[in-house]
């Protein structure tokens, strides 16, 4: 396509790409009836199509604050309204450019979910980008938008490849027929100036660098993770899920709080419409029903259940969440992997999680010293059980905060020291947001004891005489150890206990700690 003039005006378009297997233009609108067709001047119907949906008036909503305050009356301002989608037909698949509120007229799930953000990414600038939408998976899933005032490489952004969803982005492109600037998510963003006649030829550009992968090699973590937004896939999904639980399948289903709270402030749980017993954790056990009842469960079930979070002061409800969103399932479909965490389903690539698991396989289970079973005790009573098992070998770290940064941070060494170079972290399983919260404490106390010695003489006021460190030199972490230690009562070995993003969380902190040259283990708690 050649390059237009510069004075030629330039419109702002937005494709989508319907997925193969769609060949009728009508198949994807939602309300065909509200529409009216238009032709192309000496165009093919069955290439292209213009569907149009007639404006709408209606009074602004600002106009009523003015109700009753104004001399003359101006009922007669109106908004309007008004949505179109083109369908054109080009190299065997069929494109949408959608204007006003056109994305509202389409069947989404029809869509090609990533089409826009692969074309993106195979013709942006990658020094170049300018913006990036996430979603952050490190403890509860969360959205953010991203912008710089220049513009800039995805390191820009603190982008963690491990953990984070790329959702859109915009940046400079390299393809001149594309326009200066670009934007990919679902559909493709861009400015040309452009005719309808020369649609067909941008599509059959647009659609080879859908198929290009070229995109893989210059980023590979792309494809890791990918939420599930086809509501076809969803459902399907959820179905799996509910025969799981009504078949009292628990191997790759649990609870967990669905986001990060202060447990020190929380006396416990109950379920919504259930007996008033409190409980300390949450337990798909405890809220399915048994018998004949399980037919209940379904998916209006499971968001009409709720969960409540009661406070630690006057046992009021604190918090609470539907059953669903703190439902976490890992499950397969066909040879695909797919996870159910925050009330979402993610689609994770599955050479990504043979990768994980095989670096996890590595990590060694910490054997120099036995730890009690727990007997289902708080965390607290946990650890001091643990430590007056041998006073001679372990001190109690628990609670003894140390300062660092200035401000209020304050962070636990451990919670038992063993041998004085053994770091034992513990924490009871309450899924992946606790689980990454006990990677990255480790991590960050291990950091602090090798990089400021601020912080070793802090540690130092906390430990009692003779297992005080050498405050005349930086330790060396190669005789030192980081253990990560689980309480739980699933009969499993200690790295099949982890939910796969924890997993994730744990081999990113795995690869730091060795780095830092320490040695670095795992254990499992069992809980009697």
């Amino acid at each position: 396509m050649s390059r237009k003039r510069s004075n030629e005006k330039k419109h702002k378009l937005n494709v989508f790409l319907l997925k193969e297997g769609c060949n009728d233009f009508k198949e994807a609108l939602k309300d065909e009836d509200l529409l009216v067709a238009h032709s192309l001047v000496d165009a093919d119907q069955a290439n292209s199509r213009l569907f149009v949906k007639t404006s709408e008036f209606f009074p602004p909503k600002w106009l009523e604050f003015f109700d009753g305050f104004l001399e003359v009356n101006i009922e007669r301002v109106f908004n309007s309204s008004s949505s179109a989608v083109l369908f054109i037909r080009s190299a065997g698949r069929i494109f949408v450019f959608s204007f006003g509120y056109g994305k509202g007229l389409l069947n989404l799930d029809l869509v090609e979910d990533n089409f826009g953000l692969r074309v993106a990414l195979n013709s942006i600038n990658v020094d170049k980008i300018r913006s990036v939408d996430i979603k952050n998976l490190d403890t509860v899933v969360r959205h953010s938008k991203v912008q710089t005032s220049q513009a800039g490489t995805f390191d820009n952004f603190g982008f963690n490849i491990d953990r984070d969803i790329l959702n859109a982005v915009t940046g400079v492109s390299n393809d001149t027929d594309f326009g200066k600037r670009i934007s990919g998510s679902t559909s493709f963003h861009l400015s040309i100036a452009v005719k309808p006649d020369r649609l067909a030829f941008l599509c059959g550009k647009l659609l080879e660098k859908f198929l290009d992968v070229t995109y893989k090699e210059r980023f590979p973590w792309v494809d890791h993770i990918s939420e599930v937004r086809n509501k076809t896939i969803v459902l399907e999904l959820d179905s799996l899920l509910l025969k799981m639980l009504q078949e009292r399948n628990f191997e790759q289903i649990f609870l967990s709080v669905p986001e990060i709270i202060d447990w020190e402030q929380v006396h416990g749980f109950k379920y919504a419409d259930m007996d008033k017993e409190v409980r300390e954790d949450i337990s798909i056990e405890d809220v399915l029903p048994t018998g004949d009842e399980i037919i209940k469960v379904n998916l209006a079930w499971l968001e009409r259940k709720q969960v409540l979070c009661i406070g630690a002061n006057n046992d009021d409800v604190v918090n609470r969440w539907t059953l669903y969103k703190c439902l976490n399932c890992e499950l397969k479909k066909g040879n695909e992997a797919f996870l159910l965490t925050g009330g979402k389903w993610f689609k994770i690539d599955t050479a990504y999680v043979k990768t994980v698991s095989e670096e996890i396989a590595q990590i060694p289970e910490y054997a120099n010293f036995s730890l009690p079973k727990s007997k289902g005790e708080k965390e607290a009573e946990y650890n001091k059980m643990a430590a007056d098992s041998d006073t001679s070998r372990c001190v109690l770290m628990d609670k003894k905060l140390i300062p660092y940064g200035g401000g209020h941070n304050k962070i636990e060494l451990c919670d038992l020291f063993v041998d004085k170079h053994d770091f034992i972290h513990v924490k009871r399983f309450r899924g992946s947001a606790c689980l990454s919260h006990l990677f990255q404490q480790g991590h960050n106390a291990a950091f602090l004891l090798r990089a400021e010695m601020d912080f070793l003489k802090k540690a130092n006021q906390q430990l009692p005489v003779g297992w005080k460190f050498d405050e005349n030199k930086s330790i060396n972490p190669s005789e030192y150890e980081v253990v990560f230690a689980v309480i739980s009562k699933v009969k499993k070995q200690v790295r099949d206990v982890f939910p796969f993003f924890s997993k994730v969380s744990l081999q990113q902190v795995y690869k730091q700690l060795k780095v830092y040259g320490y040695k670095v283990s795992i254990a499992k708690i069992e809980m009697q």
